[in-house]
């Protein structure tokens, strides 16, 4: 399968991906940033359909790491939502609810599987940095794990459903930082690149 891997500048709900990646938590709630954007942008009840789901799947919390695939409620282009446990509230906000870089690499290899599990031909992905926003972890590492999980998943999975991958920066220097890291691992087009940055 051809696919291109991007970088775009923005909000990830505002593209035409059809799953879109949510740092989420072990509950499932979801509260500001990219959660804010999703809750937004995927309709009224939306909040209620996940816990349900969530329910349904687990019985309860997840843990970090582990991966929830909903639908994505009234979002116009996107058919899934992947919420990603990145912080553990399972005994409520304290010191240890901060993701490790072990629980990011945990999250993005079961992301990268459930992707898989769809059972669609193809599906093109939204991506963000998981934990470097509230999970308080470096956005370049972030960026870094994710990238190498995926290059390893379609090395091993040749036949992989996962279509183009999108990685998204919301302020400019996220993205900047974002395009740096992406262009270690993958070849970007040239029109995710401001000409100032092209090399």
């Amino acid at each position: 399968m051809a696919r291109t891997i991007r970088v775009a500048q923005g909000d990830l709900t505002e593209g035409e991906a059809l799953l879109l990646v949510n740092a989420s938590n072990t509950n499932a709630a979801l509260g500001t940033g990219v959660s804010g954007a999703i809750r937004r942008a995927c309709g009224a009840g939306y909040q209620k359909r996940i816990q349900q789901a969530l329910q349904d799947r687990f019985n309860g919390p997840m843990e970090p790491g582990q991966v929830l695939v909903t639908d994505a409620g009234s979002h116009p282009k996107a058919r899934w939502v992947a919420h990603v446990a990145v912080m553990d509230y399972r005994q409520g906000f304290t010191g240890s609810s901060f993701p490790t870089e072990e629980t990011i690499e945990r999250g993005c290899r079961n992301l990268w599987q459930a992707v898989e599990e769809l059972g669609a031909k193809e599906v093109s992905v939204a991506m963000v940095a998981l934990g470097a926003g509230t999970g308080n972890l470096g956005l370049r590492r972030s960026v870094e794990i994710g990238c190498r999980t995926l290059a390893e998943h379609l090395s091993k999975n040749p036949q992989s459903a996962i279509g183009d991958v999108t990685f998204y920066g919301y302020e400019l220097h996220e993205f900047v930082v974002t395009l740096e890291v992406v262009r270690e691992h993958f070849a970007v087009p040239e029109e995710c690149i401001p000409e100032e940055l092209r090399r």
